[in-house]
């Protein structure tokens, strides 16, 4: 008599893994053709452990590898963007004449935008310093209905491409819909601390991972770049790479954030297995 023989573990789980990644492609699929999304990819360095600061970060090589991505922009959120000057300008110059005029910028300009999310006005005073980079082509400023007017008029009067998205708090679906729609950015690379990741990977915005990992091991004054999260974040390995002796390059597909309903959940590019183009 025929015996039905029983499925060998490992074979289960490969086929649950590309069902699920399957799965999660669809919904994306159907979310982007409705919202016109961009891709979003969280680029990050950090240690063994999890931890994004109290080690000697290889800035560097994070950029290295950032600039393969090759993003159209970059989100920034306001605490990043002000410790980042903070880091390393010595002395904030004064404001220039200069400073108030929007840039110009020829079609074929490869570099990225740069999109800031500022609803709080905490930049004020301090924004000239990332316009004058000559590393990306433009500053694009978040804010919200309930952003301080005088913050509103201090961009208007310096000529900052300004998004309106949310009540309180920035609306990033909407935000990025806008990008996409207004500045046809197809891809955008986020490489903040673990509040605005975490916003990201919880309303189901974010592609994949890049994560840098360093050689090292924190300890418990480890500062987790996912500690705003609640619940976990399935994901699959696209590819990985060791750089520099030391260092491990890992890809990972964001494939669903457990607490998400259906047509909210993370987005997606490609299909289960495919490499990536950094």
């Amino acid at each position: 008599m025929y015996e039905k023989q029983p499925k060998q573990a490992g074979q289960s789980r490969t086929k649950n893994s590309y069902a699920a990644a399957f799965r999660s492609n669809l919904k994306y699929i159907e979310n982007h053709r409705k919202h016109m999304l961009p891709r979003v990819i969280m680029h990050n360095t950090i240690s063994i452990d999890g931890s994004v600061r109290d080690f000697e970060l290889d800035i560097g090589l994070h950029y290295e590898i950032a600039d393969r991505i090759k993003a159209d922009a970059h989100l920034i959120g306001s605490e990043t963007a002000k410790t980042g000057i903070e880091l390393f300008t010595e002395k904030i110059p004064e404001e220039e004449p200069a400073d108030f005029a929007k840039p110009q910028t020829k079609t074929n300009d490869t570099r990225p935008f740069w999109v800031i999310s500022d609803s709080k006005g905490k930049l004020k005073g301090l924004l000239h310093v990332y316009r004058r980079s000559c590393y990306c082509k433009e500053v694009i400023i978040l804010v919200t209905n309930k952003t301080p007017e005088d913050y509103i008029n201090y961009l208007k009067e310096r000529n900052y491409d300004i998004i309106v998205s949310g009540e309180e708090h920035v609306n990033y679906r909407e935000t990025l819909e806008k990008l996409y729609e207004r500045y046809n950015v197809k891809t955008v690379l986020t490489d903040n601390g673990g509040v605005l990741n975490g916003i990201l990977l919880k309303e189901g915005l974010v592609a994949e991972m890049s994560l840098l990992i360093s050689p090292v091991v924190v300890g418990k004054q480890a500062t987790n770049l996912f500690r705003t999260l609640e619940s976990k974040v399935n994901l699959e390995l696209i590819r990985s790479e060791r750089i520099r002796a030391n260092h491990l390059l890992a890809i990972y597909r964001v494939l669903e954030y457990s607490p998400v309903e259906y047509g909210q959940t993370a987005a997606r590019s490609g299909t289960p297995g495919e490499a990536s183009n950094y």
